[in-house]
């Protein structure tokens, strides 16, 4: 083994919990007190990460090439041999809790089942995995095609004969990197203040209620691995005890919590490694190369809180109601495996590539970021104590010093067993809560109270609107009486339909505020039904109706039509168990004495008479309460908003068949003539577009996703002290004017 010139110290400066702990709880503290004023404190602690991620990636792509060019091919054999069997047992340990812990989460129900739906075209995992080009890789935070190109080429030099001066280069380094590390970690106490008072004061509780049940199993499994099962194992093969591995991890846990980064946990690994083997009586001089290239190693390979991301997908396969193929079921564990080496960054492309690989939304991965607030701490903690495993393992099977302790350890798996299936007792009597809570979302669905600010609403009835003036434009009459008179229907989910409180809400009724807000006028919202539909527009009774409204050939020449704003195909819903029958056309075709229900809708029932001219007609008072499917096989709608059924009636799926036709476009109808308000409204619905507004919507009320709430978090300083409440109100009162 070649050896440096010139030695400096290799360990990490010891991190006193007392200092951290008072910033975490101070900064808490202030977090509550100032609300989500404390975003002002986010760029100290994002300062202070990005310094460590400055110093810590140079220093393990350093000891891991200084650390394998500078061994002899019979050590790194050796090396190789002493350690496979660590990963493999940690990886078995890690999923086998993951899987256990997975049955805590309901099986998911479908909402709908698509025959043409295509695959999205995921990212490649050898992308991740293999360097082909090890600075893009490295740019992109692929850090498991960083340590494979490392790897490759620590493993070149060993035959390599002239190499001290690179092994001295690399060597000065990585110890210049830790010497900038222990210097930015002295600011450990103010970092942690600033993190946790940004996390405690922009954190909103009601976003989580709904990944309640994840968050339960996640910080479960977490916290047991971390403190638990892993340092149980490693007691049963040092000659340490629990209470004594613990103790030697303090420094490294507690850095990685504060930092957010399972790398910065490397040196306290290394220098934890090193005063074991000592205590083992180990006393080479080349330990240290050892410990280091091992760890470089392990940091990939080791990160346990990454492998959580199976039991994410786990469970939005059920938020999401997506049923995936058995196949799918048995590889996800080993998918998951392959894909989340790496850094906790790097889970991020992890979860892309599951998720679309399972046919997820696409909307998963943001979700997934979204929950990083909270699960990048038990992460952290989690992948910290599989470095200490994989770190201490091989450095002691390397040397030949393992004794196992087979009663310690058979105790620690049996009382994690006992308590995983604990947990995933607790779970099940939740998941009845949290089915109860999304039995029916759309019913818990408000409008954003923003768009109300300002905007006067009223209701009137179709008969009492009066007709539009002849040879008065629409938008002239908009503007002459500073009113916007809009025409809904009441049974549209999620287009227009009223919640459990009574309140018309909906995609287009959210559309309709935002119209008359930049229209600057009174909204006037009026009812109609579909047969009275034509009147209404053909009278100018109403300027517009925005109500989930197909477009149609005689539409299209009656009225005057928006551009179209979404697309939905055929669909038909029925009970699940019936979903199989109805794959494709041609199938629907050949069944004898078919019966299809249907509202009467002037569009639906012509497009079910062409589509399936051998079904019996069943016409129903519509899907408010739903059809008796006992008297019909199934009924017709969009599948947009047969998926609203669905998700409402977990009993129900709805299925687009194959062959049925092409979709549904959804757009906004005005009177004949109004050429000027349509150019207007469809110019707005542009703008809408480019401004996000109708992401948000879509997000929302289509995909069913959380909102953002846009109202300042509680805090004592706004709520209790009115400091920020005050203020707020002073610049309301002062645009009203």
């Amino acid at each position: 083994m070649v050896k440096t010139s010139e030695r400096l110290p290799a360990s990490a400066t010891p991190l006193s919990i007392m200092p951290v702990a008072l910033g975490g709880i101070a900064g808490i503290l202030l977090g509550i007190f100032v609300g989500d004023y404390a975003h002002l404190f986010r760029p100290i602690g994002q300062t202070y990460v990005m310094l460590l991620e400055v110093a810590v990636y140079p220093y393990l792509i350093c000891s891991l090439l200084h650390g394998l060019g500078s061994m002899a091919p019979a050590q790194a054999w050796k090396l190789f041999l002493s350690g496979w069997k660590f990963y493999i047992a940690l990886w078995a340990i890690t999923f086998g809790l993951l899987l256990l812990l997975a049955q805590g989460i309901p099986q998911a129900l479908s909402t709908s089942w698509v025959a043409d739906r295509t695959a999205t075209q995921a990212p490649g995992l050898l992308e991740i995995l293999i360097p082909s080009d090890p600075f893009t890789a490295l740019a992109r935070n692929y850090v498991p095609a960083v340590v494979l190109f490392c790897l490759f080429y620590g493993v070149a030099l060993q035959y390599v004969p002239e190499k001290a001066a690179l092994l001295n280069v690399l060597e000065a380094i990585r110890l210049a990197s830790l010497k900038f590390w222990n210097a930015v970690v002295r600011f450990a106490p103010l970092a942690v203040f600033a993190l946790f008072a940004d996390l405690a004061g922009t954190l909103r509780l009601r976003d989580m209620e709904e990944v309640s049940l994840f968050f339960f199993l996640f910080f479960s499994g977490t916290f047991l691995l971390t403190f638990w099962v892993v340092p149980g194992c490693i007691s049963a093969f040092t000659p340490f005890r629990y209470k004594e591995v613990l103790r030697d991890l303090k420094s490294a846990l507690l850095i990685a919590v504060a930092t957010t980064l399972s790398v910065s946990a490397l040196p306290y690994i290394s220098s934890a490694t090193q005063r074991l083997a000592k205590a083992c009586g180990i006393d080479d001089p080349e330990c240290g190369e050892i410990v280091r290239t091992n760890i470089s190693v392990a940091y990939p390979l080791g990160q346990l809180g990454n492998f959580f991301v199976y039991l994410f997908i786990v469970f939005t396969l059920f938020y999401n109601g997506v049923v995936a193929d058995a196949l799918e079921v048995w590889l996800l564990p080993l998918v998951s495996l392959l894909s989340c080496v790496g850094s906790p960054t790097s889970s991020v492309d992890a979860v892309t590539f599951l998720s679309r690989w399972l046919g997820l939304p696409d909307q998963t991965t943001s979700l997934y970021v979204s929950l990083m607030t909270l699960t990048r701490y038990g992460q952290v903690m989690a992948s910290v104590a599989g470095f200490a495993f994989l770190s201490f393992g091989v450095v002691l099977a390397y040397y030949g010093k393992i004794r196992m302790r087979w009663s310690r350890l058979l105790v620690c798996l049996a009382v994690a067993g006992l308590t995983v299936g604990s947990c995933v007792l607790m779970a099940r009597r939740f998941d009845s809560w949290v089915l109860n809570r999304s039995a029916d979302p759309y019913l818990s669905f408000a409008l954003d109270p923003a768009l109300g600010q300002g905007v006067h609403v009223s209701f009137g009835a179709l008969e009492s609107a009066e007709p539009l003036p002849e040879g008065v434009s629409v938008l002239a009459r908009i503007q002459r009486d500073g009113e916007l008179r809009v025409g809904f229907n009441e049974g549209i989910i999620p287009f227009s339909y009223r919640n459990s409180a009574g309140e018309l809400v909906g995609y287009d009724i959210a559309f309709a505020y935002q119209l008359a807000r930049d229209l600057n006028v009174r909204l006037r919202l009026i009812p109609f039904t579909w047969p009275r539909l034509a009147q209404g527009l053909t009278e100018g009774r109403f300027d517009i109706a925005m109500a989930g409204i197909y477009v149609t050939e005689d539409r299209l020449a009656q009225f005057t039509v928006s551009s179209p704003y979404f697309q939905s195909p055929l669909a038909l819903f029925m009970p699940r168990e019936r979903a199989s029958d109805f794959a494709s056309r041609a199938e629907i075709l050949e069944r004898k004495a078919l019966k299809i229900g249907v509202f009467d809708d002037p569009v639906l029932i012509p497009r079910l008479k062409r589509t399936f001219p051998n079904a019996e007609i069943v016409v129903v008072p519509g899907y408010g309460q739903l059809p008796d499917f006992s008297k019909i096989d199934a009924a017709i709608w969009t599948l947009v908003q047969a998926e609203s059924l669905a998700a409402a009636h977990p009993a129900l799926i709805a299925v687009v068949p194959k062959d049925a036709g092409n979709p549904y476009l959804l757009a906004y109808l005005m009177p004949p003539g109004a050429d000027e308000f349509e150019n207007f409204v469809s110019y707005w619905l542009n703008l809408k577009r480019a401004d996000g507004f109708e992401d948000r919507q879509r997000a929302y009320w289509i995909d069913r996703l959380p909102s953002k709430d846009q109202a300042p978090r509680w805090s004592i300083l706004r709520n209790v002290l009115g400091v920020g409440a005050m203020a707020q109100s002073s610049t309301q009162h002062g645009s009203d004017r």
